[in-house]
């Protein structure tokens, strides 16, 4: 406890370096979570690309099949379900306001709609395609996929982290003028690093036996740290100094109100003791 107080109150830097740690290693959990999990359904991903074949396309305009409406399934030795992937050769254009959440083939475009937005991508290129074994072609697109989720997973997380930081940073410096300390930004922000770090590795252990929390028992559990944390810490040199500001002040003007008092009261004069005249006797 005694180290993480003293790298929060005589560290250098904002945390960064321990935010991009962070990154790196969530980044890379995330990525090899995709690779090994998708690797297993490598096999189911090939059957529903099989279903939707053979396909042809010509001058823009998909020839094989025509007329016809595919919905791919998902197969498994326990169930079959449909997924949202549909062929759809009957229409040129699909009527977006009405259809689900999915994925979509007309004779002319490729959909993907999801809630926030629609995108239509014209087909422009001649291609065909029939049912064959693409695992290897999807292997390797999993790859890809996992080394993009790498180094772009790297960007986001970092940006989402320090932003994050700074957040608790702001809420740091509340909790220091309820203790009546006062530190500087890179301290708050080391501070909020440090705590928002314990807090998440705290939660990511008990999310993998299976409790969740939600985001407000997050914030409170963070902020609750943070103000432990401030009152281990000790007061720091900005604030000190300004006490000792104070305690001078306070004492001056003491001392000026003194020396006012002192030249305000009369000066009392004292008579000479009378001097006693000699007799000569002769």
């Amino acid at each position: 406890m005694q180290k993480i107080l003293n790298y929060i109150y005589r560290g250098q830097g904002l945390g960064c370096k321990f935010i991009l740690l962070a990154s790196v290693i969530l980044a890379l959990f995330l990525a090899l979570y995709v690779r090994i999990a998708g690797a297993d359904l490598v096999p189911y991903t090939n059957d529903v690309i099989n279903q939707m074949l053979p396909l042809k396309v010509q001058n823009g305009v998909v020839v094989e099949p025509q007329n016809t409406i595919r919905v791919a399934q998902l197969n498994t030795e326990e169930f079959s379900i449909p997924l949202p992937i549909v062929l759809n050769t009957t229409i040129d254009q699909l009527d977006t306001a009405h259809a689900d959440n999915g994925l979509y083939l007309t004779r002319t475009a490729f959909y993907i709609l999801d809630e926030n937005e629609v995108r239509m991508y014209p087909l422009n290129e001649d291609f065909e395609l029939y049912p064959a074994d693409y695992q290897k072609d999807i292997t390797s697109a999993l790859s890809w996929t996992a080394l993009g989720i790498f180094f772009f997973g790297i960007i986001l997380i970092f940006i989402s982290y320090f932003i994050a930081a700074i957040f608790y940073a702001l809420c740091a410096q509340i909790l220091g003028l309820i203790f009546s300390k006062k530190y500087n930004f890179d301290i708050r922000m080391r501070l909020s690093v440090v705590c928002f770090a314990i807090v998440y590795i705290f939660y990511f252990l008990l999310s993998m036996s299976g409790w969740e929390s939600g985001r407000l028992i997050f914030l409170v559990t963070t902020l609750a740290l943070q103000a432990y944390t401030i009152y281990k810490l000790p007061y720091s040199e900005e604030t000190i100094a300004q006490a000792i500001g104070v305690v001078q002040d306070i004492i001056t003007q003491e001392e000026n109100a003194a020396e006012e008092q002192a030249q305000k009261e009369p000066v009392k004069k004292t008579k000479a003791p009378a001097k006693r005249k000699s007799s000569n006797k002769s």
